[in-house]
């Protein structure tokens, strides 16, 4: 038989709140102190706090040193904001108290949002010294460091708390699980948690990791079908775009890449990333004006977003738009930008115009940073023949055919300054 509390709150839940209130109200003029703990918890679960603080203070009158009154009030105080008051509260129940555990728990969590870290790990393990076998505390434990970024450590504890039987709605151990193995480059253990995740319960975050670690496994397939499945669900988690751009990349699907990078904007319209990725996608289709439009945007609104800024440059140089190469190169200076990748372009704006003496000692500054660029170190060792250092102009313009095994052209140019070098 349901209790007068319970029938009370049937009442409010099916919306007739006055009368379970009321009702509420009149079982409180009469009540026993079962009762008044019983008015006490169902105060709580309604939201409503002073109350319970008013009846839980009645309480501990008689029964002062009882830890579920305590944690009760300790959870009414958060519920006000005055974590403080909770602390003290919690701080005072004994070790063989009942709500000791509950206790560690509250107090592990009020501690980490106030950043001591290292208080709330002592208070979860303080727990785990009274019950080592409580999945409850286990997965706590397990969440904490999952939460912290340690994911090694989570591992065992989110294990042993599944192998003692944890069970609860709001938790999907298999996700954290699946987030741990992930984080720490197991991606093929973290894929079979993934699935037992979503077979528990199809969650954006469950999603999210599953496809981006088909993503690191190469297995685009999966991937793009998981981030497809969570752009159906929630087209506003902007963080999937990125790697759903980049899984049909790599498929060659640019037209469903740069649909995605749209499909982004829609949600997100001050996204610069995105802007730079669509900008780079439009400059691989050859939709030049849109790319150019696109990595503008991008800068407009972050003027150091690099891949912007390379985007663009790179395509002024392409069209030897040597005048908006250099005012784009001095608009960046003038944010701060000291990427070498600036430092090039200067010297490509020169080379473009033929001014041979004013490129090459900016070429010869970033030598290191040319080193893996073919088309680059092309130009460079032109500069060097140019300035009849043919010696040097051999040995990069060798290192720019490697670079470019394609370049036939480059090929037999190199053939000819080896032969007159003979």
């Amino acid at each position: 038989m349901r209790t007068d509390v319970e029938q009370a709150i049937d009442l409010i839940e099916r919306g007739d709140v006055q009368s379970g209130l009321q009702r509420l109200n009149t079982i409180e003029t009469n009540a026993d102190d079962e009762q008044l703990f019983e008015l006490a918890t169902a105060y709580q679960s309604l939201g409503h706090p002073q109350e319970v603080l008013r009846l839980v203070d009645q309480l501990l009158a008689t029964y002062p040193l009882e830890g579920s009154l305590l944690t009760l009030k300790a959870e009414a105080a958060i519920d006000l904001d005055r974590e403080e008051d909770a602390i003290d509260v919690l701080e005072t129940i004994a070790v063989n108290d009942e709500a000791f555990l509950e206790a560690q728990m509250l107090l592990a969590d009020l501690y980490h949002i106030q950043g001591l870290e290292e208080v709330a790990e002592r208070k979860l393990f303080l727990a785990l010294e009274q019950a080592p076998d409580e999945p409850v505390l286990l997965a706590g434990i397990g969440s904490y460091y999952v939460e912290q970024g340690n994911y090694q450590s989570a591992i065992p504890y989110l294990k042993q708390a599944l192998q003692q039987g944890f069970a609860a709605e709001d938790t999907n151990l298999s996700l954290l699980l699946a987030e741990a193995y992930s984080n720490t480059g197991a991606f093929e253990t973290a894929v079979s948690y993934y699935e037992e995740a979503l077979a528990e319960q199809e969650e954006p975050r469950a999603l999210f990791g599953y496809g981006f670690t088909a993503l690191q496994l190469g297995d685009m397939k999966t991937a793009t079908e998981q981030l497809e499945s969570l752009q159906a669900m929630d087209p506003e988690y902007t963080s999937l775009y990125a790697p759903l751009i980049e899984a049909y990349e790599a498929d060659h699907q640019y037209e469903n890449a740069l649909k995605t990078a749209k499909a982004g904007l829609s949600v997100d319209a001050h996204n610069e990333h995105l802007y730079a990725e669509a900008g780079r996608l439009q400059q691989t289709l050859g939709q030049r004006e849109e790319a150019e439009q696109s990595f503008a945007q991008a800068l407009a609104y972050h003027p150091g977003n690099m891949a912007a800024s390379a985007g663009l440059l790179r395509m002024y140089a392409e069209d030897e738009r040597v005048e908006d190469l250099q005012t784009l190169i001095g608009q960046l200076r003038e944010t701060g930008e000291e990427d070498p990748l600036l430092t090039y372009y200067e010297g490509k704006a020169y080379y473009l115009n033929d001014e041979v003496e004013e490129a090459l000692p900016i070429y010869e500054r970033i030598t290191a940073y040319l080193e893996t660029d073919g088309e680059a170190l092309e130009e460079y060792g032109q500069l060097l023949l140019e300035n009849g250092r043919r010696e040097d102009a051999l040995a990069i313009l060798t290192r720019a055919m490697q670079l470019q095994p394609d370049n036939h052209e480059l090929a037999m140019f190199v053939e000819e300054l080896q032969s007159r070098e003979q």
